[in-house]
């Protein structure tokens, strides 16, 4: 019987959708569909990364900025601070003479009199810094005259280890001569002392700036 409604392009059609070849065709277009869901998931999810690691290195950008301006006021300060550690063997090197005097003053017994007293540096290093090269000693000689009764040596060499064991450490006596006067009821004596400057004055008497003075 001849259909009256559908034209023979239309059953056509209707039967190439039916047969086998088309069936397979569409599950093929299908099974290629559902495989790229996975990789437009992933797409999506590398996007993201790439959104948040950007977002992430702009803050980071941000907060770099903000502390580089906050450390530039501290530049002066860093390089002030450099300063003082090139200057930091010159100060060492220092010896403070009015304590050695102090401790001379304090040691020596009313036996004794002392006539001279003379304290010169003996050898230098030289210590480059900012603005020049300074000469720094690195050993010191004190040297002491005096008097004393002939009777009353002993009193030299107690006077001598009572004031070496307030020197600075590493101090040593390298000189220790009495003679008789020609005239008078007087001995002479000559004390020397080889003195390394090396900070620790605190046997002297010399405080640390942050100890408080006693009351």
């Amino acid at each position: 019987m001849k259909n009256l409604f559908v034209s023979p392009e239309r059953v056509a059609v209707q039967n190439y959708r039916t047969a086998l070849p088309f069936r397979v065709a569409a599950a093929i277009i299908f099974a290629g569909m559902l495989l790229q869901v996975p990789l437009l998931l992933s797409a999506v999810l590398t996007w993201r990364r790439y959104q948040g690691a950007r977002d992430q290195r702009e803050m980071l950008q941000a907060e770099t900025a903000t502390l580089q301006a906050q450390l530039a006021p501290l530049q002066e300060t860093k390089r002030k601070l450099q300063q003082i550690h090139q200057w930091e063997p010159i100060f060492r090197g220092r010896l403070p003479v009015s304590a050695i005097l102090s401790v001379v003053e304090k040691s020596i017994p009313e036996q004794a009199v002392l006539g001279s007293v003379l304290i010169e540096a003996d050898q230098f290093d030289r210590i480059p810094v900012n603005g020049g090269v300074y000469r720094v000693p690195t050993n010191y000689h004190l040297v002491l005259q005096g008097e004393t009764r002939p009777d009353q040596g002993e009193i030299v060499q107690t006077f001598s280890e009572t004031l070496l064991r307030h020197l600075p450490p590493g101090s040593e006596e390298i000189r220790n001569e009495r003679q008789p006067r020609a005239a008078g009821n007087f001995n002479l004596f000559v004390l020397q002392y080889s003195i390394k400057p090396n900070g620790n004055y605190f046997g002297m008497g010399v405080q640390r700036l942050a100890d408080p003075d006693p009351l």
